[in-house]
């Protein structure tokens, strides 16, 4: 009798080495990344990653201002620059982490959207990235524009 155990032969190709897959070292459920690299079904992509997910880094990053204020003001009670400075703190955490949010959940949205039945929910996805990214650079057309003249 051998010492080494039974010998897996993938015979179909849906093991941990198959290619498109996850590796080896890659377990299946790392959902951000399965997002990011377009393995992840679009309704999850959109629904739980993109929406849900705005829902949670806003609420966490709000929760963030207003701890960060707080705790400004218990430095110096009588000061307002204290909380004010917290308060600052406090949104430029939250910039930080909305803007890697917003990069990879746009991202893992485009790359999922072949991932469906109808393909035109994976057309009218990628619309609404497009809307969506044009809506976060919007806002700062007026500098560069300025900035080319």
């Amino acid at each position: 009798m051998n010492a080494q155990g039974p010998i897996f032969i993938d015979q179909f190709g849906t093991g941990p080495g198959r290619p498109g897959g996850p590796g080896p070292n890659d377990p299946i459920g790392v959902w951000w990344k399965d997002g990011w690299l377009g393995r992840m079904e679009l309704w999850r992509a959109f629904w739980v990653c993109f929406v849900a997910g705005h829902g949670i880094v806003g609420g966490v990053g709000f929760g963030l201002m207003i701890v960060s204020m707080v705790v400004g003001f218990a430095f110096d009670p009588g000061s307002l620059d204290t909380g004010i400075t917290g308060l600052v703190a406090g949104v430029v955490v939250l910039v930080a982490a909305y803007s890697i949010f917003a990069v990879w959940a746009s991202i893992g949205v485009w790359r999922c959207a072949d991932n469906c039945f109808d393909k035109r929910w994976g057309m009218v996805a990628r619309v609404v990235m497009i809307f969506y990214g044009t809506c976060l650079v919007l806002p700062f057309a007026p500098w560069l524009i300025g900035r080319s003249s």
